[in-house]
């Protein structure tokens, strides 16, 4: 009967266990360093996306703005001299005086637009606005100039509709003044000298000092564009710096 013998396998030494485990280390931390490197990545690829778009909404700020700058420009030198007639007579001139107090109905506000921030908001990413000095150039623009422009606009727009609503139809014919405008909307004087509805003194005065107070409040509301358009103008400046963009 054979007796067999059992081999014996010499024993791991304990620097080789450390070594397995230290490869293995090496192995683990160095594919989350990769899996960190792409997701900063990714990340910082997306913040740019959404600095680009930011970028391309906030030209469009600054034209819509522009646009209701030159508007209100237009429409104060429009009530200076309606104000000019109240004060020195209008019974001559009463084809201006409707001309002028027609504007009171027009307007041309602007329009925020704050797709990419409401994004941003809405989906948790303003995280991704790594950049603090962007970031909070970001948060002046939105809360403090873009808002305090719409803010004063809305108070300029309550003002027109007083006007509107409480005075026009007291004061002016309303024949009148829908042949005014023609199929366009466009306004245009009358050739005719109208005549108004009424010449009550007490009604007039009323409408004087909603028209001094209301050209004041345009040029109140053009102030605060003027501002808000140098501020957009100063944040694209910095944005296109900070993330090194054409």
């Amino acid at each position: 009967m054979e007796v067999h013998h059992h081999t014996h396998t010499p024993r791991k030494k304990w620097a080789h266990y450390f070594w397995e485990f230290f490869m293995l280390f090496l192995a683990v931390f160095f594919g989350m360093l990769a899996e960190y490197k792409l997701e900063h990545i990714v990340e910082h690829q997306r913040e740019k996306k959404y600095i680009r778009s930011l970028i391309k909404d906030i030209e469009l700020d600054i034209a819509s703005l522009q646009t209701s700058y030159d508007t209100r420009r237009l429409q104060i030198s429009y009530f200076d001299s309606l104000k000019n007639l109240l004060q020195q007579g209008y019974e001559n001139h009463l084809n201006d005086f409707y001309f002028y107090a027609r504007q009171i109905t027009r307007y041309a506000n602007f329009q925020y637009h704050d797709r990419t921030i409401q994004q941003l908001k809405n989906s948790g990413n303003l995280r991704l606005i790594r950049n603090q000095n962007a970031a909070d150039s970001i948060t002046v623009y939105d809360n403090e100039r873009i808002k305090g422009a719409l803010a004063q606009q809305d108070g300029e727009l309550e003002s027109r509709r007083y006007v509107s609503h409480n005075l026009l139809g007291r004061i002016f014919n309303g024949f009148a003044w829908h042949e005014m405008t023609d199929s366009t909307g466009k306004i245009s004087r009358l050739v005719k000298n109208p005549s108004l509805s009424t010449n009550d003194p007490v009604l007039l005065n009323e409408f004087s000092f909603k028209v001094v107070t209301l050209r004041g409040t345009l040029s109140a509301t053009n102030r605060t564009i003027a501002t808000a358009i140098k501020s957009a103008r100063t944040l694209i400046e910095l944005l296109r710096k900070e993330y090194q963009l054409d």
